[in-house]
């Protein structure tokens, strides 16, 4: 299947969009997952909040629906004459792959924002990107990671092991001096710890970080008590610390 988008004064992108959504069946959350494109900004481009959205993130909302996607006009007749260095440039660009098309358009925006001294530019090669979940101290961490409350944020490729599949963000003392208040840590998916690993887990509906010790889950600070889960408690396990991002 291959969409062919035409923007025009009696169609707006904002409608257009909606359409090829519908017809490519994907959810909302799904086509955020695939697109890499948060959830927010895809419910802009969707509810017409966002007109005129960046190339690169047309391009990645186009990409998800379907790989042959293109965009055959954006704007055409409002489009100046091209130099023949442009046309050179697109017709470059155009025989480059899905993901190099994105690498050129993300250069291209941290190129524009570094001129406008918006930002110091990147190496774009040395970031990893995850999903970043937030860890409340007093909701559960599940209903986080089982639906579309997340965001994805850029690290150094070198702060990240390699075993991270996501990043949560840390709230409370109680596992200080180890880990503070508002730092990430990066997870490996796991439903089982050993002893001595600080892991993710979730009981009675709410979310810990602690470390596993003789069938307990332990504080650092020793001002919380460890928690130890009895026969009536709903204990899941969603993950292992494999390191610490301070901000």
């Amino acid at each position: 299947m291959s969409y062919l988008l035409m923007i025009s004064d009696d169609l707006m992108i904002n409608e257009k969009l909606r359409q090829l959504k519908k017809q490519s069946s994907m959810t909302t959350q799904e086509l955020s997952i695939k697109s890499r494109i948060p959830l927010p900004t895809i419910h802009k481009l969707l509810s017409g909040e966002t007109t005129n959205p960046k190339y690169n993130t047309l391009t990645a909302f186009l990409d998800a629906l379907d790989h042959e996607l293109t965009i055959q006009s954006i704007y055409e007749e409002e489009s100046p004459a091209l130099s023949i260095m442009e046309r050179d440039i697109i017709a470059r660009y155009q025989g480059l792959s899905n993901e190099g098309k994105r690498f050129i358009s993300d250069t291209l925006d941290q190129f524009s924002a570094y001129e406008q001294n918006e930002i110091t530019f990147p190496n774009p090669e040395a970031l990893r990107e995850l999903p970043l979940y937030l860890l409340p101290a007093s909701a559960g961490v599940g209903s986080y990671l089982d639906s579309d409350q997340y965001d994805f944020k850029s690290f150094p490729s070198e702060a990240v092991p390699d075993k991270a599949k996501y990043a949560i963000r840390v709230t409370g003392d109680s596992m200080e001096p180890a880990y503070y208040q508002d730092d990430i840590v990066f997870v490996e998916p796991v439903n089982q710890l050993n002893r001595g690993d600080v892991g993710i887990i979730i009981i009675n509906g709410d979310a810990y970080i602690k470390q596993f010790r003789d069938n307990a889950f332990i504080s650092f600070n020793p001002l919380y008590d460890s928690i130890i889960p009895n026969e009536y408690d709903t204990l899941r396990i969603v993950g292992r610390v494999l390191g610490r991002y301070a901000l």
